[in-house]
């Protein structure tokens, strides 16, 4: 800045050197200032020129013998350098430019670049005359303002001046456009009142410190504009001096940095923004982590970024395997529906959420049923960021569901050969009875009907519970677990029914067929709680009466379920009623619901009948 104030006030006040060329340039080659005559003579009118390089201006050969030069004025300050250039545009071999190179010096003798002047080649150049000239504009520096109202409007920057106080002097046209003022109006200090409420505070303790050590000073604030909004502005002071060194005031520069300021707003928010993500989704894994259910994070594309524990546990894939991919094109398989990866793959183009179940495949090929959720996430714009995906392992569910049918379609095809027999045995009962009316009655003959219709009775009784049994078993919704718990070797028999009678002659059948078979009875579910709590490690089997006096078979099978114990229990009730049935299939230790009386016929039937099930 300081330069530009020399060489215009030269310029000003003398009119030798209106058609001389001046170029100024810092100790790097840097233009600080090119005069008019130099800028016609080089082409340059209407091109912002401050701050470009000398070879910007200069072919090489001229710009290397012009950093020769300044380097010598550089390490001699009193250094008088001659340079001649060709005359740019002349077709003329011998018409060239003839320059005088000068270092220009501040109050303290320091150089701070070099002047240029130049004349062309019919006129005489003169060391003694610019050296003059050099000194005079120097001392213009005792009322910087006549230089300052000389050049500072031709600027397209915001420029001031300040008297000793720091009250601003002077404003360019600049600073006139951009508030939409007259001088007088922004003249002392009355030009504050446009800064930002938010800043005035920080701006004048900052410029007060500054001003008290005469330091130069680079504040940015806001600054209202002649529109009433407010722009982010870098204002740059530097002190003034007289050659005597006397402290004159600051001049200066107002730059609207808006654009740059904002950008470096958004860049810290995205950062932030990015911090608080990274810290939110490391919890987040953390948690999903610990969820049994299968996570998967899909970018926009709907390629995977990551994976939770239970995705590579079920799958056998690592996130590293299945990092960049879509989950449907290494997990279908053979079976997997298509029509399903259609529907999911039109849902993931919309912008949806979908739930469906589909049949994927793991690493090793073994078939897994997944109940899968995909949902959108979006960022505030409403612009799609992601999908995230939560599938639940269903394989067993489904493998239950296909066993139930199956059973279901057997029930159906032996319904008929059961109620067959049933029907022939009742008939045969019938039979007996009405032609008992017609034989001699006599014992012998009483005896053989009494041993037929007891013939027929355990038939029909043995066919009931068959039925009864199958029903319950197929129709049970946790088949995979009452097949499990069927197939384990028991330790030992638990009888549970108030009726002590009843327990002592089912103990009685159950050491009929199994005589080595430890057996436990008890007349109240509490006892028989305690008894299970203290043994919770004895494979068992319970037989389990519905209907107390005082607490129920059904307190048991609650308290049980709540103990987590995976021994099988077998409901040995009088009760007929549907309800009781449907109830008991709720509880998953209940494999089978059977009626009153249990008979060394029955027993036998039921070991026998979870054998072939189980094999």
């Amino acid at each position: 800045m300081q330069y530009n104030f020399e060489i215009n006030d030269a310029l000003t006040h003398n009119n030798e050197m209106i058609d001389q060329f001046l170029l100024a340039t810092d100790l790097d080659g840097n233009i600080i200032y090119c005069n008019d005559s130099f800028q016609r003579l080089y082409k340059l009118l209407g091109v912002p020129v401050s701050g470009l390089s000398i070879e910007s201006i200069l072919n090489s050969k001229e710009a290397g013998l012009y950093r020769k030069s300044l380097i010598q004025c550089k390490q001699n300050s009193n250094s008088v350098e001659k340079l001649t250039f060709k005359k740019p545009g002349s077709d003329c071999v011998d018409e060239y430019m003839h320059f005088t190179m000068l270092p220009n010096l501040d109050k303290k003798g320091k150089i701070i670049g070099v002047i240029l002047k130049g004349v062309s080649s019919n006129a005489k150049p003169s060391v003694e005359k610019y050296t003059k000239q050099v000194s005079m504009v120097n001392s213009t520096l005792v009322n910087p303002g006549i230089c300052f109202e000389t050049m500072a409007d031709f600027m397209p920057e915001i420029m001031w001046l300040t008297d000793k106080q720091h009250q601003i002097i002077q404003v360019n046209q600049a600073w006139i456009n951009f508030c939409g003022t007259s001088r007088e109006e922004e003249l002392g200090n009355r030009w504050m009142k446009r800064i930002h409420p938010e800043d005035i505070e920080r701006f004048i303790e900052e410029q007060k410190h500054l001003f008290a050590t005469q330091s130069a000073y680079a504040i940015t604030f806001r600054f209202k504009r002649y529109d009433g909004s407010f722009r982010w502005v870098n204002m740059k002071g530097n002190p003034i001096y007289s050659e005597t060194g006397e402290f004159l005031g600051y001049t200066g520069i107002t730059l609207d940095i808006t654009p740059v300021k904002e950008a470096q707003i958004q860049i810290r928010r995205q950062q932030e923004l990015m911090e608080s993500t990274k810290i939110e989704f490391g919890k987040f894994t953390k948690i999903a982590q610990k969820i049994g259910s299968i996570i998967i994070m899909c970018n926009a594309d709907n390629r995977i970024t990551w994976v939770n524990d239970a995705f590579v546990k079920t799958t056998g894939y690592s996130l590293k395997e299945a990092s960049g991919k879509t989950p449907g094109s290494f997990l279908k398989g053979p079976e997997t529906s298509k029509e399903t990866l259609k529907r999911i793959k039109k849902v993931i183009e919309q912008g949806k959420g979908i739930r469906t179940e589909i049949l994927y495949y793991t690493k090793n090929g073994s078939k897994v049923w997944l109940d899968i959720m995909i949902e959108s996430l979006f960022d505030q714009d409403g612009t799609i960021t992601g999908y995230i995906t939560i599938q639940k392992d269903i394989t067993l569910k489904k493998i239950s569901e296909k066993e139930v049918m199956e059973q279901m379609n057997y029930l159906k095809k032996i319904s008929f050969i059961t109620s067959h027999e049933l029907r022939h045995e009742f008939s045969k009962i019938l039979q007996l009875l009405q032609t008992a009316k017609f034989q001699d009655h006599n014992v012998a003959t009483y005896s053989q009907i009494f041993s037929d219709i007891e013939h027929s009775a355990n038939l029909m009784n043995d066919t009931i519970f068959k039925l009864n049994d199958q029903i319950n078993f197929a129709s049970s919704s946790s088949i995979s677990l009452n097949k499990y718990l069927l197939n384990q070797a028991i330790e030992e028999i638990i009888l549970v029914d108030d009726d002590h009678l009843v327990n002592k002659l089912n103990e009685l059948i159950i050491r009929n067929v199994m005589p080595s078979m430890p057996v436990h009875t008890f007349d109240h579910v509490d006892n028989a709680l305690q008894y299970v709590k203290d043994n919770p490690n004895t494979k068992r089997k319970i037989f389990l009466d519905l209907n107390f006096s005082g607490r129920s078979g059904w307190d048991f099978l609650h308290e049980y379920e709540k103990l987590g114990h995976v021994w099988p229990v077998v409901i040995l009730t009088s009760s007929i009623d549907h309800i009781d049935y449907e109830r008991s299939k709720k509880f998953l230790n209940v494999t089978h619901f059977i009626t009153k009386p249990l008979t060394i016929e029955q027993f036998e039937k039921l070991s026998e009948m979870e054998h072939m099930m189980v094999h």
